[in-house]
């Protein structure tokens, strides 16, 4: 009897040992994957704010005050073209050709003159650390704010439409072309090329007026999809989505030229709240 009480005694003492165990390891996981979600809020930040620094630098303009004031600009394409009309490298390199580095800009993103960068440099706001394959596409295609066959003037873009969101297994190098096209966007979450984050749950998606959102994993992809093209961002309010936000952030505003000026706030600060929308 007394050795029949001691083994209940010790499967329970086990089973509560396994409990804390898991509660502990649960708490920890939930707080490493909420800093990887801050961490993300802070390189979208600085994803549209060197794509605005792409922008002003844009070639098929005359940089003059009357064009950017107005928002008589399109947004700059995602690939960088050669002479003949073949992409070279991605507007992510593109944004990082923008830094101070000693690197020529003409080039394939597979040439010899930048092996090193291609080979070695994890970018933060693209890449984890040691892995060179992108974490971000641009939403592009048709009826999209990159399309480049039917371009649209930044001042026509509506503030709910997504410009760039988390890829789920990109199996893309940063600087090598490719992202999202809404005509072949994957109707599920976490599949190869499509909406989705393997660091944390759910996925982020950054708008026109430089609010990045933290949705859910039981997001409908078809409602995302709303707010993919600029006709369906105008019929559509992005209010659909606050059942399925974990997180938002805003970008101060004065930092991106696309937008419209508005009278200064006493508060410019990039905001971000971790949880709850």
């Amino acid at each position: 009897m007394k050795l029949r009480i001691r083994m209940w005694i010790r499967i329970i003492g086990l089973l509560v040992l396994v409990a804390v165990l898991h509660y502990v390891y649960t708490f920890f996981v939930i707080a490493v994957q909420h800093q990887r979600a801050n961490h993300r809020f802070s390189s979208y930040q600085s994803v549209l704010i060197d794509f605005n620094t792409l922008n002003l630098i844009d070639d098929r303009y005359d940089h003059s005050f009357e064009i950017w004031n107005s928002g008589s600009f399109a947004m700059a394409p995602l690939n960088r073209k050669g002479p003949n009309g073949t992409p070279l490298y991605s507007w992510r390199f593109a944004e990082y050709l923008t830094w101070p580095v000693p690197l020529p800009h003409d080039l394939p993103w597979t040439a010899e003159e930048y092996r090193y960068t291609r080979d070695s440099v994890d970018l933060y706001p693209f890449c984890n650390k040691g892995d060179l394959n992108t974490f971000v596409f641009a939403m592009g295609g048709p009826d999209t704010a990159f399309d480049q066959n039917n371009r649209t003037l930044v001042k026509a873009l509506p503030k709910d439409l997504i410009l760039f969101a988390d890829v789920y297994q990109s199996h893309t190098h940063w600087m090598q072309p490719g992202d999202f096209n809404v005509d072949t966007l994957p109707d599920k979450i976490n599949v190869p090329g499509g909406l989705g984050a393997a660091d944390y749950p759910g996925f982020f998606v950054c708008f026109v007026d430089g609010q990045i959102w933290w949705l859910s994993d039981e997001t409908p992809v078809e409602l995302v999809k709303r707010f993919c093209t600029i006709t369906d961002a105008r019929e559509a309010d992005r209010n659909l989505l606050e059942p399925y936000c974990r997180g938002k952030a805003q970008v101060n505003k004065e930092n991106l030229q696309w937008l419209p000026k508005e009278p200064p706030a006493e508060n410019q600060e990039t905001q971000t709240v971790a949880t709850g929308c």
